[in-house]
């Protein structure tokens, strides 16, 4: 994981434009000139009039004493003033610091806040020092707006509040207001509750960078510009241990101030209009100290460009602070190394960061980042964006990506914090990331994702081995454990060679891979440059070379789950670690509990030993289907769909087991526990279906080469395999072949597909079949043929061969079977048409009705079949002329029929008389009878 601790300002930092900032001293006396930035026109003036109290004090105006040295600056000095217990109000028409220059405040002993308003027409230019000669807090209120000049510096103990309220608030309903000014009354005054903003408040832009720390306050202190847009263009904000507020409000709002122990917080609960807060040109914010201060900033849209800073470091033994951005519509940061930061380098806990806002976008470069360097634990990272997180892209040297950062570094004890993102949409592309890895001995926090709508990962950056991702694990040479990853969301999609993954690559254990997807998980493609090992799109747990800790475990619970054109899932293990995974055990296994699972087009789905370590159980639960089918490229190569676990170290492969409704295995596509090692046992694939289907060249297998490898079907109806297709438990080693067991219904192979457990230097396996049905176009043959056989074949010699036995019920199957006539009956001829004629031969009617027949004689009509209306005639008639007897003798009167009976062969004869029984419904009727 590359490095993202915040970079540091050196004394070399950028200076601010010069053609930004006309010199004073090239303007003449009462001179225009115009600062292009944040859109503000300003007015210069000459030194003599800086400052120009007004008269709104009453017998209590603010006196300006000019020219004098204080510090070594000629400054002007400002006295008198309305005190009102420890409050001193100043008021002044214009109120400019000129560059190169001081203004001071005196500060009376007793005197704890010095407030000053604006009452004239322009913008306050502070080019030079303003400072209080004491400890107390100076406010500074101006609604044209406010502008900190690239020298501006802060010369006091105290806080500095600067804003474009229209008024600071009391708490007996008085207001010291800029816009309508008047004298404080002679009652009490109390502590300052709000800043109340009215309508059109000014812009505060800070360009300053004077010494390297621009405007700073003392450690424990408070620095807060308040106002109409927030705008700091190449400038710097130092506070340190202490807290820094940029706050960006509209119209019709007050903005709370609360008093700390040294300094104040402000409350925006009474604002609904913000506006906006820029940061660009290498801007820096900080409040990094002994234990990192706090940073709050509240706006419309928050935008952070061209390597802007926010940061908070806790350097000794005290813990941080928060850094807290809430932004009604968008939160932006763009540009190389642009970021929003906190950390702790001491023993001190680090601070929190918390991204509250309509809509995070963090784009080439731009990254927020939590994490420890030392032995303090490391703070959490918080986004809830409610519309989106948007994270794209690398740095303009392709060598870092943008995205979300917690982590413990190389020198940490501490352990990392925890990376939470509430969103409607989360978007990672172009080799974006989000990360939680330890690079340490401290343990990596965890990873939550909770997306209502999708959690969209899309391709690869510059570099094409940076792959769009979410991270969580232990890096290379790291002793702690890495953490968990949970993403909860309706629809995933990972493409273009994403990945979402947890890994361990040290001594710690990898934490536990979580997918849970209300609708559907999507998997597809590769990066360009991918090879059948590196750059599939996928999810993945996995223990690198050389990990000695245990592998992480990966669940998918979703309702259709789609691997394709060379996606993958794998639980693998090429470490050494694994001692603790089990059958019970979420440790190094794949579980997949889904509606319907596909894999297609080289999709592959595994659990794999690769090292010394043993390889996971995989466990697919289906409700609908299964379906592995054809074939992908990868890296040039072919590669057939699947869905196997793998021994190719020395560790074993785990099981296999699939439970579903119908599995199939068509075109190329395969099912395998196999082992390729000489060292490592392949493992058992079992399969709980209630039908399975196997399709030109589908394959079901377990060939191992260091043995064991056994198959169980247990099938509710049918097993139907055709078009060279496969089950096999063959070895390739020293081995015996495997077993195979089918429970079903019914057997069906055709078209040469064989179920074998053969071997070549041991004896061949057993293959068990137990059917309820019958078998149908397969038998066990000696020897392979190109029909479909059932082999356990060995090739040491015939007695070497395994055993193969067939369980079917003493029926033959195909005795149920009737050959049916070809020609079909004249219904015509069956009855007689002279309807006249006399019963000599015993002439009978039959009806056999719509319904058809009961299966037994004896049991009675119903009308469970559906009816089928009668045919109606078309008008005409053809008569039959052609009409024969039914035979000679006595002519008896045809009576009506009076009722029926059966005769024991079932046959339904109608009666001259009623018969005397007592009487049956059959609950068949006719619908015409209905009306009857």
């Amino acid at each position: 994981m590359s490095d993202r601790s915040p970079r540091r300002k050196e004394n070399n930092s950028p200076p601010h434009p010069s053609s930004l900032i006309p010199h004073p001293s090239s303007l003449l006396n009462g001179g225009i000139g115009c600062l292009i930035s944040g859109l503000v026109c300003l007015t210069w003036m000459p030194a003599n009039a800086q400052l120009i109290p007004d008269n709104t004090l009453g017998n209590e105006p603010s006196i300006v004493t000019p020219d004098i040295d204080i510090n070594g600056l000629p400054s002007d000095q400002i006295d008198g003033g309305a005190l009102r217990e420890a409050n001193l109000f100043h008021s002044f028409s214009e109120f400019n610091v000129g560059e190169g220059r001081g203004v001071y405040f005196s500060n009376p002993a007793s005197v704890e806040r010095i407030l000053t308003r604006v009452t004239g027409s322009n913008v306050s230019q502070i080019l030079g020092t303003l400072g209080v000669l004491g400890n107390a807090d100076l406010f500074l209120i101006n609604p044209n707006g406010i502008t900190l000049g690239p020298d501006a510096r802060l010369a006091l103990n105290g806080s500095f509040i600067a804003s474009t309220a229209n008024s600071i608030t009391f708490s007996n309903g008085w207001e010291f207001s800029a816009t309508n000014p008047e004298a404080p009354p002679l009652l009490t005054v109390s502590v300052p509750l709000g800043l109340q903003y009215i309508t059109n408040s000014g812009s505060i832009v800070n360009q300053s960078q004077a010494d390297d720390v621009g405007l700073q306050v003392q450690p424990g202190r408070t620095l807060a510009l308040v106002g109409g847009d927030i705008s700091l263009a190449g400038g710097y904000l130092t506070a340190p241990e202490g807290r820094i507020e940029l706050g960006s409000v509209g119209n019709n709002a007050l903005v709370t101030l609360n008093p700390t122990a040294v300094g104040w917080e402000l409350g925006y609960e009474g604002v609904s209009d913000f506006r906006d807060i820029s940061l660009s040109q290498a801007a820096f914010v900080d409040t990094s100290g002994e234990g990192g201060g706090d940073i709050q900033l509240q706006g419309r849209r928050v935008t952070l460009t061209e390597d802007a800073q926010i940061s908070s470091i806790t350097l000794g033994s005290q813990p941080g602070g928060t850094l807290s951005v809430t932004a009604s519509e968008s939160v932006e940061l763009s540009g190389d190394l642009t970021s929003l930061s906190v950390a702790t380098e001491g023993s001190g806990q680090g601070g929190d960061l918390i991204v509250v806002t309509g809509r995070l976008i963090a784009r080439d470069g731009g990254f927020l980042l939590a994490d420890t360097e030392g032995e303090g634990q490391g703070g959490d990272l918080t986004v809830k964006a409610s519309e989106s997180v948007e994270l794209i892209g690398v740095t303009s040297d392709g060598q870092f990506s943008s995205g979300l950062f917690a982590q413990p570094f190389e020198t940490a004890t501490g352990n990392g914090g925890n990376l939470t993102v509430e969103t409607g949409r989360l978007i990672i592309r172009d080799g974006a990331l989000i990360a939680a890895n330890t690079l340490g001995d401290g343990k990596a926090g965890n990873i939550t994702v909770r997306a209502s709508e999708s959690v969209e990962l899309i391709g690869v950056g510059l570099n094409p081995d940076l792959a769009s991702g979410i991270a969580a694990g232990a890096d290379f040479g790291a002793a702690g454990d890495g953490g968990n990853l949970t993403i909860d969301t309706k629809r995933l999609v990972v493409q273009g060679g994403s990945q979402i993954q947890t890994s361990i690559d040290g001594a710690g254990n990898a934490g536990l891979l979580t997918i849970n997807a209300s609708e559907s998980v999507q998997l597809s493609g590769a990066a360009p440059n991918a090879d059948l090992q590196f750059g599939s799109s996928g999810l993945f747990a996995s223990a690198e070379e050389g990990a000695t800790g245990n592998p992480g475990g990966l669940i998918i619970n979703t309702g259709q789950l789609i691997v394709e054109d060379g996606a993958r899932i794998s639980a693998d293990n090429f470490g050494s670690g694994g001692s603790d995974m089990g059958e019970n055990s979420t440790i190094g296994n794949l579980t997949i509990n889904v509606g319907e699972l596909t894999i297609r087009n080289g999709g592959t789905v595994r659990a794999g030993s690769f090292g010394e370590g043993p390889g996971g159980i995989l466990v697919v639960n289906a409700v609908d289907t299964v379906e592995v089918t054809g074939t992908g490229t990868l890296g040039g190569e072919a590669i057939a769909s699947s869905l196997f676990t793998q021994a190719q170290g020395n560790g074993n492969a785990g099981d296999l087991t699939i439970n579903t409704g119908q599995l199939r295995v068509t075109n190329q596509g395969n099912i395998t526990v196999g082992s390729t090692s000489d060292e490592g046992d392949a493992g058992t694939l079992t399969i709980n279906a209630r039908s399975v289907y196997l399709d030109n060249q589908g394959r079901l297998s377990a060939d191992n080469k260091a043995g064991l490898g056994n198959i169980n079907l247990n099938i509710e109806n049918s097993l139907l395999l055709r078009h060279n297709s496969l089950i096999s438990t063959n070895s390739q080693g020293n081995e015996p072949g495997g077993n195979i067991t089918i429970n079903a219904n019914n057997l069906v192979a055709l078209e040469n597909s064989d179920i074998t457990a053969n071997a070549v230097n041991s004896e061949g396996g057993k293959v068990t079949v137990n059917l309820r049905g019958g078998i149908f176009g397969t038998e066990f043959r000696p020897q392979l043929t190109p029909e479909s056989d059932i082999t356990a074949t060995s090739d040491l010699g015939a007695e070497f061969n395994g055993v193969v036995q067939i369980n079917t019920p003493e029926v033959d199957p195909s005795s149920g079977l009737v050959a049916l006539a070809g020609d079909l009956v004249d219904v015509e001829s069956l009855v007689a048409k002279d309807l006249c004629a006399p019963d000599v031969a015993g002439s009978s009617f039959v009806v056999t009705g719509r319904g058809g027949l009961p299966p037994n004689p004896n049991d009675p009509l119903t009308n469970e079949v559906v009816a089928v209306e009668w045919l109606k005639p078309d008008g005409t008639t053809d008569l039959v002329t052609d009409v024969k007897d039914g035979g000679g003798g006595d002519r008896r009167v045809i009576r009506q029929a009076q009722g029926w009976r059966v005769a024991p062969d079932g046959t339904i004869l109608l009666t001259a008389e009623a018969p005397r029984a007592t009487p049956y419904d059959s609950g068949f009727t006719h619908p015409s009878c209905q009306a009857n």
